[in-house]
């Protein structure tokens, strides 16, 4: 039956069923004409749903909704389009994410189309043919996002390739690491970077034959540049990045982000915004462990203000499996040149550390996220998180793995037992699947990493998280990659670890909201929870798996309200784009000439080995944890100095 003559129906419905109790519950807006999916087990499907004040008020049949239709009540057809909860972000960095939104998009595809120089050169000049003003205030033309180990040539651009873009503006791209980024001739004379200049402690500024820079530079080198280029952060741009990263995630169909790792001065920047611009979705923000437990112990809440709050604290015990510095029990695979047979990779912090901080948040009763990648790290975790329970005893804490990419199966058992909530990455298997099988777990290995499979086993709730700004926050990504777990190179990254649509839309929405102690208001729909909901183009059920990822958020709409719908064709990886204030300023230009960044990458020393494990991080691609800690510390840094 078609949408016009679903309308009358209803309202016949209506005005057969109503009662005066009916009467006394009349919807603001009621949604019908498609699939409905709940997550609500026992009632996974329903044909239309009720809201009233940005609550849910009824869903169910037509006809049962139909009796809270009211003369003002709006009739929503979605015209096939599917309905679900609104997704509920597992892990992101939402305050980095804006940077993403505010660049050139340098990514390879299935999120940008850099493919090879030529494709970056072309990428930055149609950037900035589009972008005349904002190039022309901020003095600067930054692109964020290309991956070497996604170019055809394998090799980072050079200054040269940059000068084709431009000789007289500067240029400069950033890996998609946040470690490494790529200057032109007139970036680096305003850098201040030529011959004469010595490699910093922690950097490495990349050479030719002639001793001239190449363009790149690492690490610290890289951050000292950016710092010239774009001088200090001022508040007013910090705000511009957050809000642009919100309304990025909210166009994946996100109702709820994430700020998993933040520092003091971030979240007070994200409270900040929140109390005195509001926000168009809720953002709950993970402060780093080791930096401030006062202020930690101060703020976190697990009630929403102006929608934002603080959920816990965040930990950080080693860093990337595929840049090879996540924290193994045995060797990796095939590890970079420089690197000994048996090089494990490191930890970040010590186990002193990790005790300490797992025992503060267990003896508080906060929240604890902690990210561990690799084997020995979770290896750490546990016996942490078994020493603080068994001082401070069981209780509803929900402590929880970010990542956990490689897991050996005792390990789950493990964590099942401690009550530990797994946010799992299989959105690894797509972008870096191909890379694992290869470099870093091998082929015997790399079907269990991110292994989704091995707690649905046990009967396990886990979540699936983007971990954006690496990727984009694309939520049809991580429903594919749960359900396929399909490589780049179209390997089948372990078919044993794949889960039904069902269950990883539910990892997606009810999982993450009960991760978050969000379950009783957010994550399904029933009535008196939160209206936050969004709209597919289809109904992921009912296409063939292997087209999850064609499916199109078309709206997102949050305690009932509306804050993202799709123009037709909306090719939202193409076209990032930021909307100006209402003063019709461009914060985007104020960012690039306020923007800095920092970072103290001395800490590991400049002898042979450290300079090896520098080189290793940059040898591959990356996840979040390495950039969001990056660009956080950056703009959290300049912040705090005002």
């Amino acid at each position: 039956m078609d949408g016009p003559l679903r309308t009358p129906i209803i309202a016949l419905l209506a005005m057969l069923a109503a009662t005066p109790a009916a009467a006394q519950e009349i919807a603001d807006r009621i949604w019908f004409g498609g699939p409905i999916l709940t997550m609500e087990d026992g009632a996974m499907r329903a044909e239309a749903l009720a809201e009233k004040g940005g609550v849910i008020l009824a869903v169910g049949s037509e006809a049962s909704v139909a009796t809270h239709r009211g003369a003002g009540t709006r009739m929503i057809d979605l015209a096939g389009r599917t309905m679900l909860p609104g997704f509920v972000d597992a892990h992101g960095h939402v305050f980095a994410i804006g940077l993403q939104a505010l660049s050139a998009n340098l990514l390879a595809p299935p999120d940008g189309s850099v493919t090879d120089i030529a494709a970056l050169q072309a990428t930055l000049g149609d950037w900035a043919a589009a972008h005349p003003e904002r190039v022309a205030r901020a003095g600067l033309i930054l692109g964020f996002g290309y991956d070497d180990a996604q170019l055809a040539e394998l090799r980072h651009p050079t200054r040269e390739a940059l000068d084709a873009v431009s000789t007289e503006t500067p240029v400069y791209v950033i890996h998609q690491s946040g470690h490494i980024g790529v200057a032109n001739s007139a970036a680096l004379a305003a850098a201040g970077v030529d011959a004469a200049s010595v490699d910093p402690a922690g950097g490495v500024i990349r050479r030719r034959g002639d001793g001239q820079p190449d363009g790149v530079l690492e690490e610290a080198a890289h951050f000292a540049a950016l710092m010239r280029l774009i001088g200090e952060l001022d508040a007013d741009a910090g705000r511009a990045i957050f809000r642009a990263g919100t309304e990025l995630i909210a166009s994946f169909g996100y109702t709820t982000a994430q700020e998993g790792r933040a520092t003091p001065g971030a979240a007070r920047l994200m409270q900040a915004v929140a109390r005195e611009e509001g926000l168009a979705i809720d953002v709950v923000a993970y402060p780093d462990v080791l930096l401030d437990r006062d202020f930690i112990a101060g703020a976190v809440s697990r009630d929403y203000a102006h929608g934002f709050r603080v959920g816990g604290a965040k930990l950080t015990i080693d860093g990337s499996p595929q840049g090879f510095t996540a924290l193994r029990d045995r060797p990796y695979h095939a590890p970079p040149s420089g690197l000994r047979a048996d090089y494990r990779g490191y930890a970040a912090v010590t186990p002193e550390q990790v005790f300490d901080a797992v025992d503060w948040a267990f003896g508080a009763d906060i929240q604890l996220l902690t990210h561990a990648n690799g084997e020995g790290a979770a290896d750490l975790l546990i016996a942490a998180i078994r020493t603080a329970t068994a001082a401070h005893g069981r209780a509803d804490r929900r402590p929880v793995l970010i990542h956990g990419q490689f897991q050996r199966e005792d390990q789950v058992d493990a964590f099942v037992a401690l009550g530990v909530f797994p946010s799992l990455f299989p959105m690894h298997t797509f972008y870096w699947g191909d890379w694992h099988r290869e470099r870093t777990v091998g082929p015997a290995l790399v079907d269990d990493i991110s292994p989704t499979g091995w707690y649905r086993a046990r009967g396990a709730m886990f979540s699936t998280h983007h971990d954006a700004p690496v990727a984009f926050p694309d939520s049809m990504r991580v429903l594919d990659a749960t359900v396929t777990r399909r490589s780049r190179s179209g390997d089948v990254i372990g078919p044993d670890q794949r889960v039904d649509v069902i269950t990883a839309l539910k990892a997606m929405t009810i999982w993450p909201a009960f991760q978050h102690f969000d379950e009783d208001r957010k994550g399904s729909l029933a009535p008196g929870k939160l209206a936050d909901l969004v709209v597919l183009s289809g109904d992921p059920t009912a296409v063939d798996p292997e087209t999850l990822d064609a499916l199109r958020v078309v709206e997102t709409i949050k305690a009932g309200r509306t804050i993202f719908a799709a123009p037709p064709p909306a090719d939202r990886r193409g076209a990032l784009g930021f909307r100006p204030g209402r003063d019709g300023a461009d914060p985007f230009a104020a960012f690039l000439r306020g923007a800095a960044a920092a970072r103290d990458a001395a800490g590991l020393g400049g002898g042979p080995l450290a300079r090896a494990m520098r080189r290793a991080a940059a040898a591959g691609p990356h996840d979040a944890a390495c950039v969001a800690g990056v660009l956080s510390d950056a703009l959290a840094l300049s912040a705090a100095a005002r």
